[in-house]
């Protein structure tokens, strides 16, 4: 009976065993498929980020990581240190994150970013490859307008090629960036803020503007005799006026922004009431010679929104521009027109 009884309890002893063994096995395999995805970036400029696990406590934080681009897989610092911008500079300046290098030659000059962009080595533009490897960066990003020379770039240092997209707004390319560079939260912080700010405008506009008033935004093209429109997302004040003070987009502008279109150019000026006749008031992005033979017009001076003196001035130092911090500093300043008597 002592015999049997030992077997017996051999053979368990044997099958827990067995069973913790197969446990563990699962257990792995369950913890390698909560990694998550890497970043991707599609054709599209699309970013999706899997989720993935909590760092446990104590265990180090890898010092790369994979994320899917335009060009293809590319191993990229998980905690980039010394970042070269050819394009996004100003993205990485509103995620509170200064690159050393970036082209601001062709970018920078925004007048609200002044302070952020001091110390940042201007590596031309186009950019100088020869500047860019003097940085010694652990990390390139660029769009569209690099694209050719991805390649040379490439062998610098890991390179980001984040594609244009005019469908994106500057919040949703903000996104972009910060989840490549692991701050995610902090775009989302940036919208959120510029929404509080905009609240705020309208209240204390609400006297002067009241709601549902039409706005155009125009430039003049040439010597003043052709003209552009603007919509909401292709800066010269676009984001701050639509989105920012909920002014509503003329009817032909409507019709043109729901067709893909951000921006029609080079109208005549005989089409300039079919475009902005029904605006209440005209944002005019004075951009060159042309504005003063424009403003001299008969046609122009037809206008309702003209002849009600409801005409603000953009000016194109500081309208350019189309990024978060720009675009907050540009809320701030049409506010401010806004608010001055006619």
């Amino acid at each position: 009976m002592r015999s049997g009884e030992r077997k017996r309890r051999s053979a368990a002893a044997w099958l827990l065993s067995l069973l913790l063994v197969a446990l563990a096995v699962l257990g792995s395999a369950c913890g390698a498929g909560e990694q998550g995805a890497p970043l991707s970036m599609g054709s599209e400029g699309a970013s999706q980020a899997g989720s993935t696990s909590e760092q446990p406590k104590g265990e180090a934080k890898p010092k790369t990581r994979k994320v899917q681009t335009e060009k293809g897989e590319v191993e990229i610092p998980t905690e980039p240190k010394r970042i070269v911008a050819l394009y996004y500079h100003h993205m990485l300046l509103a995620l509170d994150e200064k690159p050393v290098g970036a082209n601001l030659a062709w970018w920078g000059g925004s007048p609200f970013l002044k302070q952020q962009e001091s110390g940042i080595k201007d590596v031309g533009g186009p950019p100088s490859l020869e500047v860019v490897v003097g940085l010694q960066p652990d990390l390139i990003i660029m769009n569209s307008n690099n694209a050719n020379d991805y390649e040379q770039f490439s062998k610098i240092a890991p390179s980001v090629l984040i594609p244009y997209d005019a469908n994106r707004s500057a919040y949703d390319d903000a996104k972009l960036v910060a989840e490549l560079i692991g701050k995610p939260q902090v775009a989302d912080q940036l919208a959120a803020r510029f929404e509080q700010k905009a609240s705020a405008a309208r209240k204390s506009l609400a006297d002067t503007i009241g709601g549902g008033k039409k706005a155009a935004i125009v430039r003049a093209d040439g010597k003043g005799d052709s003209f552009s429109v603007f919509g909401d997302n292709y800066g010269r004040g676009g984001w701050p006026i639509y989105r920012g003070l909920k002014f509503v987009v003329t009817d032909k502008m409507k019709e043109a922004i729901t067709s893909g279109k951000q921006i029609v150019q080079k109208l005549s000026l005989e089409q300039l009431s079919d475009y902005v006749g029904d605006a209440d008031y005209l944002f005019l992005s004075d951009e060159g010679e042309g504005t003063e033979q424009l403003k001299a017009s008969s046609v122009w001076k037809s206008l309702p929104a003209v002849k009600n003196g409801k005409v603000i001035e953009l000016s194109k130092a500081q309208f350019f521009y189309f990024d978060p911090i720009s675009i907050e500093g540009q809320l701030d300043v049409i506010t401010q027109l806004l608010s001055k008597p006619k």
